[in-house]
């Protein structure tokens, strides 16, 4: 078997990985104060409830991005673990079977690698939109005051 490609040994970083390094890690891996679908009714329904009506959408669609982030880093996680359970479970049979479960298993752990750096990208899209909101609500107090006259 060709060892550089597999989940039993680990293999050193190649030159575009340490020409180009990741974005830092997603804000919700760490943090998470309510899970599954309580939590997300709860933010969506509270996010900009109060404040100027475009910021309060845009509060909401952060709240919406951060439940989808939520959930592509959850199928990521569980495509890694899929990855490592079909290397392990090849790793007892034949050697033919072995070597492509192990490729298969390296696949699979690349893909969810390759989602879990969207997963961060996607956290620096929300970034933008969150500073987007803020620049909207600290604004329309003046776009009032020109309405009034």
């Amino acid at each position: 078997m060709h060892r550089t490609y597999s989940m039993r040994n680990q293999r050193l970083p190649t030159a575009s990985e340490m020409e180009s390094p990741l974005p830092p890690p997603s804000t919700t891996k760490s943090n998470k104060l309510f899970g599954g679908a309580l939590g997300h009714a709860f933010r969506k329904n509270t996010a900009g409830a109060f404040g100027p009506s475009v910021s309060k959408k845009l509060s909401q669609l952060v709240k919406m991005e951060k439940n989808v982030m939520r959930s592509m880093e959850q199928a990521s996680r569980e495509r890694m673990d899929v990855a490592r359970q079909i290397s392990e479970w090849g790793e007892g049979c034949d050697d033919d079977v072995s070597d492509v479960t192990d490729k298969i298993g390296v696949l699979l752990y690349e893909i969810a690698e390759l989602e879990d750096q969207m997963v961060d990208r996607y956290d620096q899209y929300r970034l933008t939109l969150k500073s987007i909101r803020n620049i909207e609500k600290s604004v329309q107090p003046c776009r009032d005051r020109m309405f009034i006259l």
